[in-house]
């Protein structure tokens, strides 16, 4: 498609190519601007002029969707000189990614940073294992967050870096080259702490643009240690100025940074139930399928801290329906659900993994449970509910608690939440079960399958059976951080009633729906 020398804001572009795949009418029709270049010097016109035009949907007529994107190209090449650096900044880290030294690399510089702060001093490690710097705003939140990903560096291999709060963000044309376009902004007193001769260094920058807060990452590279200290016999007798100076015309390398704290994790900085529950403390007694499960949903969710109770390893049999695999066979399971989440949400805490039964825990260990904002049994025996209820109600402000276990099949599952010094027990019947079973199963045939050996046993359900518990559970515990449930109360899953009948299992009348989850008042 030819156009008129000169009728587009963009003078240069003297034609339009208009491409089609061989999924079409099933994909997007491609405009081309070949004369525009691919310098990054106008917006959305990506290599080989491609323009970045919004889609139209595929049930439109042909001859409709090619003259809307002909129409969005023609207003694309006349933006006007401010609607083009608005464009820009909008989108400025898609541009940084774009412009980045090794685009195809992932990104080289990870940050724990808290957005929203000011121009200021953090620290950064080098990660060798994965040619990557991690940035934090301190170096202790930098060592705990490295801990908990198995680095363990000492203190001497934290360096502090800047961070710099842009007015705006930069244009492409305006990103940074060489090293004298970084260090001219550091302040003199920190030029000796930020710039190491024989080290890299890296430099964070962070601005509001319309769409959230971005950043972005450089390392310097200067000149060698043993150059810059030629005539002098100790870097600390070497000028600054030499020193800013053997970065000066050195490329900078502008990278990707990858956001790793928590308000990114659980909510890329939009509002969400993160803030409320960062600094929530959850114990979990029971690592099993449930409570494990339950753990890694709280984890997701951004529950700030942790603790595990468990007094039994994992088995090759217990793999099908825990979240943990065989790696972990033969570790204890609230040991390894400690470190299996460690490495996966470093940014939060899991500081407590007691390896025993509750009934064995020693009085500094319940201190620790007395502190949590919430305590979760997970499908543990009635002896540690009777435990746990008696502690509980013994202390001055008991934490909330929930309970959660399934019946057999998981065709029914319960998640109990009591508030103050209500007992788990007033549920109980004499023979210590729960008088809201949905199901019974004359003389516990079905119920439980006996392995060969002595005195195991189990109940027949799979992993994909347990979840409606596991999410229902879950969700209770997170409505009851977020203080969404005023009173004590207990919520029910009901699956298939076929399956229990299938296996000469009863319904009792409360069995009422089907794949249904329903909530009750306590008792």
């Amino acid at each position: 498609m030819n156009i008129p020398a000169g009728s587009l804001e963009l003078e240069s572009v003297d034609h339009l190519v208009l491409a089609i795949d061989a999924a079409f009418p099933n994909s997007q029709p491609r405009v081309f601007a070949p004369a525009a270049g691919s310098d990054y010097s106008w917006p959305h016109v990506e290599q080989a002029g491609l323009l970045c035009l919004r889609s139209t949907r595929n049930s439109a007529p042909i001859a409709d969707r090619v003259q809307t994107h002909l129409c969005d190209a023609e207003e694309l090449l006349n933006f006007p000189a401010p609607k083009r650096r608005e464009e820009f900044e909008r989108e400025f880290t898609a541009y940084w990614s774009h412009r980045a030294t090794k685009s195809a690399d992932r990104a080289r510089v990870w940050s724990l940073v808290t957005p929203g702060g000011v121009t200021r001093e953090v620290a950064y490690f080098f990660d060798a294992r994965s040619n990557r710097h991690v940035i934090a705003d301190d170096k202790d939140e930098l060592k705990r967050w490295l801990r908990n990903t198995s680095a363990n560096p000492g203190d001497k291999e934290i360096y502090p870096t800047w961070l710099f709060r842009l007015s705006q963000p930069w244009t492409p044309r305006e990103f940074p080259e060489t090293g004298d376009e970084i260090t001219k902004l550091l302040p003199q007193d920190i030029v000796r702490k930020c710039l190491e001769p024989g080290l890299l260094s890296p430099f964070l920058f962070e601005v509001d643009t319309q769409t959230g807060t971005a950043f972005a990452g450089v390392v310097l590279r200067g000149a060698e240690r043993r150059d810059v200290m030629k005539g002098f016999r100790h870097m600390s007798k070497v000028p600054a100025a030499r020193i800013v100076g053997s970065y000066a015309k050195r490329p900078v390398e502008r990278c990707k940074v990858a956001r790793v704290d928590g308000a990114w994790v659980h909510g890329r900085d939009h509002p969400s139930s993160y803030a409320l529950v960062k600094n929530r403390k959850v114990a979990i007694i029971g690592c099993g399928a449930i409570g494990a499960a339950v753990a890694r949903l709280l984890a997701q969710a951004g529950v700030g801290e942790q603790i595990f109770v468990d007094g039994d390893s994992l088995t090759t049999a217990n793999i099908s329906r825990h979240p943990l695999g065989m790696f972990h066979v033969g570790f204890n399971k609230a040991a390894a659900l400690q470190e299996h989440l460690r490495r996966e949400f470093p940014h939060l805490k899991f500081e407590h993994a007691f390896q025993r039964r509750f009934e064995s825990l020693t009085k500094k260990d319940l201190e620790q449970l007395a502190s949590a904002d919430l305590i979760i049994s997970a499908g543990i025996d009635f002896d540690g509910e009777a435990a746990l209820d008696h502690w509980r109600r013994s202390l001055g402000r008991p934490p909330a608690h929930i309970s959660a276990w399934v019946e057999a099949y998981a065709a029914a599952g319960h998640a109990v939440l009591l508030y103050g010094k209500a007992s788990i027990l007033a549920g109980f019947d004499g023979e210590e079960r729960p008088n809201f079973r949905l199901t019974d199963w004359p003389d516990e045939s079905g119920a439980l399958i006996v392995e060969a050996g002595c005195g195991n046993s189990f109940q027949p359900h799979g992993v994909i059976d347990l979840h409606p518990t596991v999410g229902m559970a879950a969700g209770l515990a997170l409505d009851t951080l977020l203080d969404k449930v005023p009173a004590s109360c207990r919520r029910v899953w009901m699956g298939d009633p076929a399956v229990v009948e299938a296996n000469g299992g009863t319904l009792r009348e409360t069995f009422s729906d089907r794949l249904t989850m329903r909530e009750f008042v306590w008792p």
